[in-house]
């Protein structure tokens, strides 16, 4: 089976980037199994930069015009706080959604989605594709073999960015603290010089730090320690995206959420609760569910 996707948001480069992997533009990481039919974006010009780079047939002046005609959307607008709103359109009309990084940019929009989906017996996803790099599964691995102490992440983001503040990029991070450790973040402490951050993290198993700076290059490393092993790496994108899409097709085709409620809402808290900390001074408990 081919599952048609409707991208709604060619802000984002990654409406370029899925599309060419769906379409077969992107021959070495080509995914049969999907086909990007249609695309709505708010930009007319953007709009048709993507859909020729990504080959994609239809361009719509309304999501309702996707309805009936695709299998899944992909919300893909850079700035979270749109993400709700489209895709609730979906939601509501039992579409299955990926919503691409990050879930929303509140907790309270997070858990409206969350609360929708369910509601409405709908498919529902969202991740970073970093918790698909190799190295982000290795340090998993050691994580549940071995009893862990100490997990740091690095990467890039800004706390100031247009497209919600630390949400944007800062969401990597806390993606990729998840997907190692688990759920299970419950206060943050952070600090701040210029516009770079180091927040602790207590974590019910360990304690952990993700470090944040929108001056240093783009890449990302983490850095674990259990009681029997101690690993450090630089977090490979390669071939991420498509292990990303090939997780988005064994959603559909299980008919079964990738991620439990909490690991999709939890990532989303723990950014919040570290700007918060940034602005208050103070450490700060991890909003629940």
């Amino acid at each position: 089976m081919v599952y048609k996707i409707g991208i709604v948001g060619s802000d984002n480069s990654h409406a370029i980037v899925l599309s060419q992997i769906a379409n077969g533009v992107d021959k070495e990481n080509y995914v049969p199994e999907f086909k990007v039919t249609h695309l709505f974006g708010l930009d007319d010009k953007r709009n048709k930069e993507v859909a020729e780079k990504g080959k994609i047939e239809n361009i719509v002046s309304d999501v309702s015009e996707m309805i009936g005609k695709i299998d899944i959307a992909f919300i893909e607008f850079r700035h979270g706080g749109l993400h709700l709103e489209y895709a609730k359109h979906f939601i509501e009309s039992r579409v299955p959604v990926f919503v691409d990084k990050p879930l929303a940019a509140t907790t309270s929009d997070a858990r409206r989605l969350i609360q929708l989906a369910k509601e409405n017996q709908v498919l529902l996803t969202s991740f970073s594709i970093l918790r698909f790099a190799n190295v982000v599964q290795e340090f998993k691995k050691n994580f549940k073999k071995e009893e862990p102490i100490f997990l740091s992440v690095l990467g890039p983001g800004d706390i100031q960015s247009e497209y919600g503040g630390l949400i944007f990029y800062g969401i990597h991070c806390a993606e990729i603290f998840n997907e190692i450790s688990g759920n299970g973040v419950k206060e943050v402490f952070s600090v701040r010089k210029n516009s770079n951050i180091v927040a602790t993290l207590i974590h019910e198993n360990l304690v952990g730090s993700i470090k944040i700076a929108p001056e240093m290059p783009y890449l990302f490393s983490v850095e674990g320690l259990t009681k029997k092993s101690h690993f450090s790496s630089k977090v490979d994108l390669e071939g991420c995206y498509r292990r990303g899409m090939l997780k988005l097709k064994e959603m559909l085709d299980k008919k079964q959420w990738l991620l439990s409620e909490d690991e999709l809402f939890e990532p989303v808290a723990v950014v919040k609760a570290i700007e918060e900390s940034i602005y208050s001074g103070r450490k700060v408990k991890v909003e629940l569910l």
